[in-house]
């Protein structure tokens, strides 16, 4: 019988404990300096935190594959739109409603968001995960044998729809198999290999589209799509685990439902404590047998006991993180510079081949400027901004808030004002084409590291319930980006490309400049829900 206070902490999956309270700033380095490794690794071979190094990777190539695939579908017109105003408008279709198949997909990616990862709860990562490119797959083959444009249109919702997985779901998955630490640059090769492959699979987009027709976009992608779908039965494990509360160092180390550590200590713990039901495992973690290849390929797991209050509380917490000023401020940061970004990919195409002569099949070389991008994200954000965090954390004695992150934001905020004027003033083609095309650059790195920066913010600023705030901010980004980007084409046509992109230069640096305001009051607002958590 069990009788330490760590042998009966037990929680079932994590999808059906209420996360609690905790206290400001995370303790991620030791009295000895040391890293340590958070969430606690139980002693089970099945523990995800625990999988061999080619599983781990199985499961974060999947993930990577999935996500680059479905994401360059998903933006990857902005190269060949010239075609399908070709094709749609001499069918009595406006250049608006044309522009549609880039703008509205990326509304769906923010829909799917809350309809995939609710699943994924319920039903397990993997089934999810592999429903989803299943979905994608038979859409992607939908466009290419699509006859009009409201077919057309409504497939690309649906490739939207599931890429919601690509912003919710997969992330899940990635942080149930790294530690704390580690998550940073885990997070900053996932979204810089985004930036970086679609960038690369985009400029070949225009040369196929001039070769072989505007299908064979589709058609290579239902390829590449084909063989995600192979990869993740065969590689992308369940993450799903029912893991044990632990004790270290006097501090309980628990996981919420999204995959999001927290540590209580002091009164916090002692009530989370009293709190669960304290009852044996029926088997030890030290007893439990690895499972077989051929156990873990198995396209089902146990459905989570609850599964209406499930979807219902996940909902409910999402929604409930938008009163903290630290999720708001997260949300409409990420939301402002992605909205630029699909509305800048959306115009250069015109501003390229109108302004500055380029041929049609040589307008993805602008692509490259994703490549550069994506690295440079990567490097400042994940690379320098783990180091930076850690640096921070050891000077104010092993304790890190999540303000720290605020602080990175300064250089992408000075890039994407740069690049938004530098774009805007050049797009008439008053200069060279070397203007629009520096200014995309320039925002893609501000792209990729505003994207690390605010979801790793995003999962420490809520401290009640992190992970439906992290979800609550990568979903609902992409439905107020598509308003931004929904937006930039008629201003362009109202007024001018600098008095579009001004307009979008005062929005993101507005935004921005609320980071110093949040930077010092988020911790008093959480001081102050705490107090009243307290009292209740």
């Amino acid at each position: 019988m069990a009788t330490t206070l760590d042998q009966k902490v037990k929680i079932e999956f994590v999808e059906d404990v209420e996360p609690q309270t905790v206290k400001t700033g995370e303790l991620l380095v030791d009295a000895a300096g040391e890293i340590q490794r958070l969430p606690v690794p139980s002693a089970d071979p099945n523990d995800p935190l625990n999988f061999t190094v080619w599983e781990k990777t199985g499961v974060i190539f999947s993930c990577c594959w999935f996500s680059i695939m479905s994401l360059s579908i998903v933006g990857g017109l902005g190269s060949i739109l010239s075609i399908f105003f070709g094709l749609y408008m001499p069918q009595g279709y406006s250049s608006t409603q044309v522009v549609w198949l880039g703008t509205f997909p990326s509304l769906f990616v923010g829909v799917g968001n809350y309809l995939i990862l609710p699943l994924g709860l319920v039903y397990g990562r993997r089934p999810t995960a592999i429903g989803s490119i299943m979905v994608l797959f038979v859409a992607t083959i939908g466009c290419a044998v699509s006859q009009t444009f409201e077919q057309h249109l409504g497939l690309r919702c649906l490739q939207g729809l599931a890429t919601g997985a690509t912003e919710s779901l997969l992330p899940l998955m990635l942080s149930e198999v790294t530690f704390v630490h580690q998550r940073g640059l885990v997070f900053g090769v996932y979204w810089a290999t985004q930036n970086v492959v679609t960038s690369c699979l985009n400029i070949a987009s225009s040369y196929e589209a001039a070769a072989l027709g505007w299908r064979w976009f589709y058609w290579v992608y239902v390829i590449a799509v084909g063989v995600g779908l192979i990869i993740v039965i065969f590689s992308g494990f369940e993450t799903r685990y029912e893991r044990r509360a632990q004790l270290v160092n006097g501090r309980v180390v628990v996981t919420d439902q999204f995959g999001v550590t927290q540590i209580l200590e002091g009164q916090q713990a002692q009530e989370y404590m009293l709190a669960l039901e304290a009852e044996e495992q029926e088997i030890p973690d030290e007893a439990r047998p690895k499972k077989s290849y051929k156990e873990m390929l198995a396209p089902w797991t146990k459905q989570s006991k609850r599964p209406v209050k499930t979807i219902l509380m996940a909902w409910f917490h999402m929604f409930e993180a938008f009163s903290s000023p630290g999720i708001l401020y997260s949300t409409l940061l990420s939301a402002v510079v992605l909205g630029c970004t699909v509305g800048m990919s959306l115009t250069y195409d015109t501003v390229l081949q109108e302004n500055y002569g380029w041929a049609a099949k040589n307008v993805g070389l602008i692509n490259l400027g994703g490549v550069f991008g994506g690295f440079g994200g990567m490097l400042y954000a994940g690379v320098f901004g783990d180091w930076f965090i850690l640096r921070l954390a050891k000077r104010a004695g092993g304790v890190h808030t999540p303000e720290h992150r605020l602080i990175l934001l300064v250089f992408p905020g000075i890039l994407t004002v740069a690049s938004l004027l530098l774009y805007g003033f050049t797009a008439n083609g008053n200069a060279t084409w070397g203007g629009p095309y520096m200014g995309w650059t320039v925002l893609q790195v501000a792209f990729v590291s505003v994207l690390i920066l605010s979801t790793s913010f995003a999962a420490e600023a809520w401290e009640k319930n992190p992970g439906p705030a992290l979800v609550a901010v990568v979903g609902t980004k992409n439905i107020i980006a598509f308003g931004i980007s929904y937006g930039l084409s008629p201003m362009v046509a109202r007024y001018s490309y600098p008095v579009a992109m001004g307009i979008l230069t005062a929005v993101a640096g507005g935004v921005f400049l609320l980071g110093i305001p949040v930077y010092f009051f988020n911790p008093a607002w959480r001081r102050y829900m705490q107090r009243q958590e307290a009292k209740n």
